[in-house]
């Protein structure tokens, strides 16, 4: 990273302006294998009132790296990794430091990579400045730190791990409170530790608080104020010692304060140093509380089960003796602060807790506490209901007592809509979903439960059908039958026959009134069986059958009547039709005009509308040739056509001639006549030819007189 001069001196000089944070620090460094070292940066802040400007962490942090000669190779910047709070510990239960201390340590950590050069390497951080509270160092607010390590040649003595300390001394220390501390450190190699008190050095001023790069060694050490040295870095009677071999510190304050401390920590391989790690740290000595209430949080749930969290909300313990009250019982006790038991029954148990038992400072309080299970209501909701069954029977369930208050809410469509008891009945008047609340009080708890109970109607059968007809009668039943669920169906079609079909088709063979049975089931929802009995619901009537017939059904028609005669079986109303006309009585007598062959048809209609019908052919046979002997066509009226009366033609021509044997009309239609037209009163031959229904045929030739 590069820099401009203005700007490190406006840094630095704003930095200095606001740094008055430094608690102390240390550095030290594993071997991970070949040339690279992790280096770990140890960094204390105050963020008590002591700091006054509130100055908090840079955002990075500049590792200067130096040969073993002290000159400048490179800087590594390490990103701010975020702080942790320190808690202040005590090793006395019954003091309590104030509440203003507050320490906030950051870690920064960095892999480099150093490869082995004669005299090794110094790795070092540098900043200012300390808080003004200091009393063993002159202008502690001009002050700074320097954390460094050296590095040493790997080629001479192999690589190497530094020592790290184990545990971070006391922020607070009591006045005239005797202090021991473990201040230890272990080695990865297993090299010899020594440990001693040592001056802390000295780094960035207000000028340049955050050097970049930072120098290298030798390094200044701070200037201890008077009265103060290495190895009286603070008011104590006996003053702070530390065992050179095992680390351990001690030391009884005297005096209210601030004090800078170090402590040192050189490892030995072979007779030979390898590094130093020196830890810089600050001791408060504060005037101690002793202040310790017992206090143990009432219960809060009740109804919860054997299994009880205690909330333990003592003042000032460090040690805890719980009895959780169950007679006839050693083995109900907790040390921890914030236990849990399990209770081995029901009941109601006094809890016991005792902090810092065995102290002159202990204190004892008590609280009572109820233990039920849940009481976990429920009910099983029965099979679907059909509505207009009987009552719905509902039991309650749960881990309650005979004594309990059980409520049931069974909505707005029951009845009762309210009930009370472990077991009750309903009616449910409408068909649907119903809610159902059940609610159990008891041991001063109360819980409810709700759940679902489905009435479903029972299925209703419907059909309609064409019902009367003539045999043989067709019958489609239309089935208009309703349930919520699906259905089953067997007719009793009324003539013996039965079907499963939704909507059967049947075909009444035999004439009668019947009857017709549906039975609709459901197998799911509400299980029933409901029949309908339709009564007279088909008519199938008797089918007549026509019939006609003539005694003889050739005639002459010279002689043309003809008698049919009824021959039909079950009717009531008879309609013949012969050459257009039509006759309604079932015998009767038909006079034929012409000769030919003619079609009778019979309609017969029993009494509720059934038909039937019949024709036969009848032949009148022979023929009939007149032609009178004169005519006259004088318009009165009278004999004013020639017109020869033919009866029984099938074919028919007739021709007129004058006396010179010229065709003076004819005509095929045995009804069309000669009217005279231009003719002259005299006389006129006629030819006439016919062919009858049959194979005769005949000629007739004469004489007409026009007479005017």
């Amino acid at each position: 990273m590069v820099r401009s001069l203005a700007s490190i001196l406006s840094f630095s000089l704003v930095s200095g302006l606001m740094a008055t944070h430094i608690i102390g620090g240390e550095i030290y460094y594993a071997h991970q294998g070949g040339d690279q070292y992790l280096f770990t940066l140890k960094l204390f802040r105050d963020c008590g009132p002591n700091n006054v400007n509130g100055t908090g962490y840079d955002p990075s942090a500049e590792l200067g790296i130096f040969d073993g000669s002290g000159n400048y190779l490179f800087s590594e910047f390490i990103p701010f990794p975020g702080a942790t709070a320190v808690p202040v510990v005590l090793n006395n239960p019954c003091l309590t430091a104030p509440a203003s201390i507050c320490v906030e340590a950051a870690e920064y950590s960095t892999v480099l990579t150093l490869p082995a050069i004669p005299g090794g390497y110094w790795v070092s951080y540098q900043r200012c400045c300390r808080t003004p509270s200091i009393l063993n160092v002159i202008a502690p607010d001009d002050q700074g730190l320097t954390c460094t390590v050296a590095v040493p040649d790997a080629n001479l003595v192999g690589a190497n791990s530094s020592p790290v300390f184990s545990d971070y001394p006391p922020i607070a220390l009591c006045v005239g409170q005797n202090m021991v501390f473990d201040n230890s450190a272990t080695d990865a190699d297993g090299d010899q530790l020594v440990y001693e008190l040592c001056t802390p050095y000295n780094g960035g001023d207000p000028l340049n608080a955050l050097p970049s790069p930072p120098s290298g060694p030798p390094y200044q050490f701070i200037p201890w104020a008077a009265g103060y040295s290495q190895n009286f870095p603070m008011d104590a009677a006996p003053p702070l010692a530390i065992d050179p071999v095992t680390g351990e510190l001690t030391v009884t304050p005297s005096q209210i304060g601030s004090y800078v401390v170090g402590v040192c920590v050189k490892e030995f391989r072979n007779g030979v140093m390898l590094s130093e790690v020196r830890r810089d740290f600050r001791f408060d000595a504060v005037a101690c509380v002793i202040t310790v209430l017992s206090s143990i949080q009432q219960q809060q749930i009740f109804c919860d089960g054997y299994t009880v969290n205690m909330v333990n909300q003592s003042i000032g313990g460090s040690s805890y003796l719980w009895d959780f009250g169950v007679p006839g019982t050693g083995s109900d006790t907790s040390s921890l602060t914030a236990p849990s038991y399990v209770y081995p029954d029901t009941g109601i148990y006094s809890v016991m807790l005792v902090v810092n038992p065995g102290w002159p400072c202990s204190d004892t309080s008590f609280a009572s506490f109820q233990i039920y299970p849940p009481l976990a209501p429920s009910f099983v909701p029965p099979p679907v209901q059909c509505l207009g069954g009987p009552p719905v029977p509902l039991a309650a369930l749960g881990n309650f007592t005979n004594t309990a208050n059980v409520q049931w809410d069974l909505g707005v469509n029951a009845n009762p809509g309210q009930a009370q008891g472990p077991q009750v009945q309903a009616n449910f008047t409408q068909p649907g979903t119903h809610l159902v609340t059940l609610t159990l009080s008891d041991h001063g708890c109360t819980e409810n439960y709700t759940d679902t109970i489905l009435v479903f109607p029972p299925p209703v059968p419907v059909f309609t059908t064409d019902t009367a007809g003539c045999t043989a009668l067709s019958v489609t039943f239309d089935n208009q039958s309703t349930a919520w669920t699906p259905m089953r169906f067997l007719w009793d079609l009324g003539d013996g026959s039965t079907s499963t079909d939704s909507t059967p088709t049947h075909v009444y063979t035999d004439p009668g009134i019947y009857d017709v049975r549906l039975e609709v089931s459901t197998d799911s929802g509400c299980i029933a069986t409901v029949p309908l009995w339709r009564q007279a619901v088909v008519k199938a009537w008797v089918q007549p059958v026509a019939g006609l017939y003539v005694t003889d059904p050739v005639v002459s028609v010279l002689d043309p009547e003809m008698t049919i005669h009824d021959a039909s079986q079950g009717a009531t109303t008879w309609i013949y039709t012969v050459e257009g006309l039509t006759y309604t009585e079932p015998t009767f007598t038909h006079p034929f005009d012409e000769a030919g062959t003619f079609d009778i048809t019979q309609l017969v209609t029993s009494g509720l509308g059934c038909v039937d019908s019949a024709r036969i052919s009848v032949i009148v046979t022979g023929s009939l040739f007149f032609a009178p002997n004169a005519f006259t066509p004088d318009g009165d009226g009278v004999n004013d056509v020639f017109l020869p009366r033919v009866v029984g033609a099938r074919e028919y021509d007739l021709a007129v001639f004058d006396r010179w044997g010229e065709r003076i009309f004819h005509t095929q239609d045995p009804k069309a006549g000669w009217d005279g037209g231009a003719g002259v009163i005299g006389v006129y031959v006629y030819k006439a030819w016919l062919a009858e229904h049959g194979p005769e045929r005949f000629e007739f030739v004469g004489t007409v007189t026009l007479v005017r």
